[in-house]
């Protein structure tokens, strides 16, 4: 493939997050019509990536539902449009992987705030430029719901190829009007295609002129939200139409386990997993050991068998992560993350701390380690501080950051190790949780009150946010004035200008490759 028809990494990324805030607020808004959406394709919800290995992809719907088995396809786009992407290649059709009962979803997601800063400098023969983008995303407005079987019933009105950026796929798109705003449809008249609506505020009517190849989908009266679609040439579900039934239909796991599609068979066993069926273990054992089967079902198979059925996890993943292609290994380490049994935590920390485990399959356990949450797994990633590499370091900075406060135990603890590196990177995950719990900042402050507090203690409380601290800190004025003093020096740095954009001299020399 030529170089300029790869993703630059940042484009990349931005579509990851787009995706994934898409994912997330479908799942928030089918809540409230009952359901209770997961993700189903590992990842959909999240931006993980990995640098050396790209994850194998299975095509698979994002999301299902724990109580009913729905799934949804996420469709997040940053302008209104119902356009999907689509190669003649057979695995990478629109619709591959989907059945007709599947729901396509089309969350809008754009930027609501972004800053970028850019810096490059050049120290005698050593360049650097560092780019940083802050944005701020939100899901506005209503989002469109269909069927698959829909989008099949009625052929795409155009096609356009993707720009060198952003990879070698078409674009295929249906014809659809979406509301600009909120308020009620005044009038509709299907002869001359016109539909009226009214503002929220008032002021002057709305009026729309339908293309005559689109089925008008609103009536006088109707109520219509931001980006509700109203005429179409392809027909969404109307709200109640989505709402969740509450139980899953009699032998619907049997159904998809016998299934003939692959991705059924993996939604059958991930929701046997995710619902604790041990009743399947039969089906589900011939499935992970039937070597035509996909790799993606037979992981998620033995995940199933382990999380389910008490299966020995060092066993039933050793092929997968002795394999010699390293996109099984990768989805065999976070496959045994699924697991989420006390093996699957050992076996993680062994990748985790094994000197000549690849950086990746490192990466992976950090992450899986993460995701699982338990005290152990907190433990495990707070002694990877230890590791003389700083890209693992790193991986188990923001797997302790992402498993927030029920990880606060572990990194308190980790502050009274006698390494210096392990009591740093405690400090920095304890210093980037969202919400420290109250319980933490008394602890922390309790212990800056003795003689000789450990500095790095010091340096976290300097950082909380101050509303937490101030009048513990005012009162070390008098009973400890050089420890007031280098809090409040602290502060000063953090409240000037030069904190936003302060640096470790970036051009004095190249960094060490421990990545």
């Amino acid at each position: 493939m030529p170089r300029l028809s790869l993703k630059p990494d940042s484009s990349f990324f931005r579509k990851i997050v787009v995706g994934a805030m898409g994912a997330r607020a479908v799942c928030d808004d089918m809540a409230t019509l009952g359901h209770e959406f997961v993700e189903l394709e590992r990842g959909s919800t999240d931006s993980k990536l990995w640098r050396d290995v790209k994850r194998k992809r299975v095509r698979i719907p994002d999301l299902v539902c724990l109580r009913c088995g729905q799934r949804i396809e996420s469709r997040a786009k940053t302008k209104n449009e119902l356009a999907m992407s689509h190669s003649e290649q057979a695995e990478r059709t629109w619709d591959f992987g989907m059945v007709p009962q599947d729901w396509i979803a089309f969350p809008i997601c754009e930027p609501v705030a972004e800053r970028e800063r850019r810096t490059g400098r050049l120290s005698e023969s050593t360049s650097y430029w560092h780019e940083r983008n802050w944005v701020e995303w939100a899901v506005k407005g209503c989002i469109n719901y269909f069927s698959v079987e829909a989008f099949r019933s009625r052929l795409h009105a155009r096609s356009r190829t993707k720009g060198v950026t952003e990879g070698t796929e078409n674009v295929i798109s249906w014809d659809a009007t979406f509301s600009s705003r909120n308020g009620p449809v005044l009038s509709v008249s299907k002869s001359t295609g016109k539909i009226k609506i009214a503002l929220e505020d008032g002021s002057r009517p709305y009026t729309w002129t339908i293309p005559e190849q689109c089925d008008i989908l609103v009536s006088t009266g109707d109520y219509v939200r931001e980006r509700q679609i109203i005429a179409a040439s392809v027909t969404p579900f109307a709200r109640n139409e989505l709402v969740c039934p509450g139980a899953l239909p009699d032998e619907h796991i049997v159904s998809l386990l016998s299934s003939r599609e692959r991705t059924q068979r993996f939604t059958g066993i991930k929701l046997a997993r995710l619902l604790g069926r041990d009743e399947h273990e039969t089906v589900v054992q011939e499935l992970a050991n039937d070597e035509e089967e996909d790799v993606y079902v037979r992981l998620e198979a033995v995940s199933y068998l382990v999380a389910c059925c008490g299966a020995p996890a060092e066993f039933c993943f050793r092929s997968y992560l002795q394999s010699g292609d390293p996109q099984t290994q990768l989805e065999g380490v976070i496959a045994l993350g699924d697991a989420r049994t006390q093996e699957a935590v050992d076996l993680l920390a062994r990748i985790l701390s094994a000197p000549n485990s690849p950086y990746f399959l490192k990466s992976a356990a950090a992450w899986s380690l993460g995701q699982i949450g338990s005290e152990q797994a907190n433990d495990e990633l707070v002694s990877a501080f230890a590791n003389v590499g700083d890209g693992l370091r790193y991986e188990a900075l923001e797997s302790l950051v992402g498993a927030g406060a029920a990880a606060s135990e572990s990194l308190l603890q980790g502050l009274q190790n006698t390494d210096e590196n392990v009591v740093a990177g405690c400090a920095e995950a304890l210093r980037q949780l969202d919400c420290v719990p109250q319980a933490v900042v008394e602890r922390l402050l309790g212990s800056i009150r003795r003689d000789a507090p450990n500095r790095w203690v010091v340096w976290l409380v300097s950082h909380l946010p101050r509303e937490h601290v101030n009048t513990a800190i005012a009162e070390l004025q008098h009973d400890s004035p050089e420890l007031h003093y280098a809090v409040t020096l602290i502060w000063s740095f953090l409240d000037s200008w030069i904190s936003k954009h302060w640096e470790v001299n970036p051009a004095a020399h190249l960094p060490a490759d421990e990545w």
